[in-house]
């Protein structure tokens, strides 16, 4: 234009630049030109106005040229809704993915431990977008990576989530510096428990063969942590191990380790320890062997009372972890004992196993014979085998009646037990039992049995029945029993107490007897003399006086008289003793005592030193006690 025009650029209304340059055209004409470079252009400039304007003069409109900017956005932000706790293995859920700022909108996917996620759904809130994923993680994901990826024009926004907790997912380990395949016994063994958990376990169990398996130092069992231990393991050490691990989810058990433990051989339990074996008569003869590895050789001796030798190999037959030897005794020196020895990788047999070669003969009789479930018609026999006599023996059970030794049943079998039906009820049997075997058979063990009886038949009226008589309960009879002890020991104790009453009163008796036949000597002899003592105060004090001789010989009171005085002052002085009680003393009374005793008694009184207690008799009468009639 004519004149130049002035070129500039607003930026949303405002002046952003006014620098133009001028160029020649090709037919020699001018162009002016203003170039405007924006920086760092941000989400604000998003929509932003860009105007050119060109004038040369005031009188015409300028000419003008918008540019609107529009531009392409990186997601400002991209999350998972519903996973804000750990999500469980098994369970449903429903899991949201939102994205914003993104310009145009992003391409959200989901993706599975590398695989793409389908049946989605997508909605759009202005520049919000969401993605709903409705899963069901499967048991043993608890590392299950869960992706969110946005893709956009401009690049590819990733988001990771391990949020999935599961059950513990465990392994067993054998420790790393020993050897599965030379483990014998004594050896110390551990073990090691792997596990992946999320959430963290809590506890950890180990278990042999599906049991639980406990800390015992005792018994060489250690566990630490997630770490077992076994000291010194044996044969009974061998078997399955596992670990499991515990957490909020669950349990998790390893897979099985098997623990094999070798060792050397040993004699098997339960085998055949005596053979009875007839002479010029084979015999095979077999050793069984626990060991580990079963690869085993075989040697067998044989002792009597004589030599030891060892059995030829031509002999010996060997099977696995068992030998066979064929034996034929000839002579009595051929009975004897048999040796088994054997041996593997891991050392030989300590103990060998010991089988006796005897004589074969009848077997011994069954004992401990018992019957059981008896019925009206059937009853059972159980008995215990005895020695089979060197041989297998079997064992023979006849039934027959009682009464006419009739037989009703005839049956073998391997073993001690019989059963025997289709009998007749309310019946009596005998039931013998045999052993038996190549040699013969034992003498029979009778067992008597019955069967039951048939139910009797009630056919009588009801109030013609009669009624149940009297029953005795256990607390009536022993109460019976108390009353009759006590009935008889009461029979007892009055004829024990009138026993004794009879003989203390046939002593009375004679006592009373004795005493009359003294009183009657006593009286005759105060006839003769003339004496008038019958009349004495003592005697009215006394007048029956039968039992006044017996009293004063008891009495610990009374001080025997001198053998001065004679019968008659004796009687007297009996008679009035029995109201007199005496005490030696030192009083007054002993001087009167003393003085009034006669002369002829030859200066020396022998009553002196006493006076009366009761009765109040005076001093006088008490100096005619020991008087002697002139």
């Amino acid at each position: 234009g004519k004149p130049r025009p002035v070129v500039t650029w607003y930026r949303n209304d405002q002046l952003a630049s006014n620098v133009s340059t001028v160029l020649k055209t090709s037919v020699g004409g001018h162009l002016v030109r203003n170039d405007i470079i924006i920086r760092n252009l941000g989400r604000q400039d998003l929509r932003s106005q860009l105007k050119c304007h060109a004038s040369n003069n005031n009188r015409t409109h300028p000419l003008e040229a918008t540019v609107h900017v529009d531009m392409n956005f990186m997601p400002l932000d991209v999350r998972i809704l519903g996973a804000s706790q750990p999500l469980s293995a098994g369970r449903r859920y429903d899991l949201l993915c939102q994205s914003s700022g993104s310009r145009p909108p992003a391409s959200i996917t989901w993706k599975l431990d590398g695989q793409r996620l389908e049946r989605t759904k997508e909605t759009m809130n202005n520049q919000l977008i969401s993605l709903h994923l409705a899963i069901t993680f499967t048991s043993g994901t608890c590392r299950t990576r869960l992706k969110m990826s946005e893709r956009h024009l401009i690049g590819t926004t990733i988001y990771n989530s391990d949020y999935v907790s599961d059950i513990p997912i465990a392994s067993l380990q054998l420790g790393s510096s020993l050897n599965p395949d030379t483990i014998r016994e004594g050896t110390d063994v551990y073990f090691d428990c792997l596990i992946q958990a999320q959430p963290s376990v809590y506890k950890v169990e180990w278990r042999h063969n599906g049991r639980l398996l406990n800390h015992n130092i005792g018994q060489g069992v250690i566990i630490s942590n997630q770490s077992l231990v076994l000291q010194g393991v044996s044969r009974t050490s061998a078997g399955n191990y596992t670990c499991v691990g515990y957490n909020t989810e669950g349990d998790g058990e390893s897979s099985c380790f098997y623990l094999n433990v070798m060792y050397a051989p040993t004699c098997r339990a339960n085998q055949t320890r005596v053979h009875g074996v007839a002479k010029q008569e084979k015999a095979n003869i077999s050793c069984e062997v626990d060991a580990n590895p079963p690869d085993v050789h075989f040697r067998w001796t044989f002792n009597n009372s004589a030599e030891s030798l060892d059995v030829a190999s031509a002999h010996i037959a060997r099977s696995g972890t068992s030998s066979v030897v064929t034996y034929t005794p000839m002579t009595e020196l051929d009975y004897g004992t048999l040796l088994c020895w054997a041996s593997n990788r891991i050392g030989n047999q300590r103990v060998p196993c010991v089988f006796h070669i005897i004589a074969a003969g009848r077997p011994d009789q069954v004992y401990n014979c018992t019957v059981a479930n008896t019925s009206m018609t059937s009853f059972s026999v159980h008995c215990t085998p005895g020695f089979n006599g060197g041989m297998e023996q079997s064992f023979l059970m006849e039934v027959r009646e009682s009464q006419s030794q009739a037989l009703r049943s005839n049956f073998s079998s391997a073993v001690p037990r019989f059963s025997v039906t289709g009998l007749q009820p309310g019946s009596h049997y005998q039931a013998c039992v045999y052993s038996f075997n190549h040699k013969g058979r034992s003498e029979p063990v009778v067992v008597q049995a019955s069967t039951l009886r048939l139910p009797e038949k009630q056919l009588t009226a009801e109030k013609e029945r009669p009624r149940p008589g009297f029953r005795f309960t256990p607390t009536m009879n022993m109460l019976i029993g108390v009353v009759a002890a006590l009935l008889v020991l009461a029979v007892v104790v009055g004829f024990v107490l009138r026993l004794q009453c009879s003989r203390n009163e046939g002593r009375r008796k004679r006592h009373k007897a004795a005493a009359q036949e003294q009183r009657m000597s006593g009286s005759g002899g105060g006839g003769s003399g003339g004496d008038k003592g019958g009349s004495s105060p003592i005697n009215k004090l006394d007048p029956g006086g039968t039992e006044s001789g017996d009293s004063d010989e008891k009495n610990p009171d009374v001080i025997p008289q001198p053998s001065s005085v004679d019968s008659e002052d004796h009687a007297d002085y009996v008679r009035r003793r029995q109201h007199i009680s005496t005490i030696e003393t030192t009083s007054p009374s002993r001087s009167l005592l003393q003085q009034g005793l006669p002369a002829a008694a030859g200066g020396s009184s022998a009553y002196a030193g006493y006076c009366t207690l009761r009765n109040g008799m005076p001093l006088q009468d008490l100096n005619n006690i020991g008087s002697k009639p002139k």
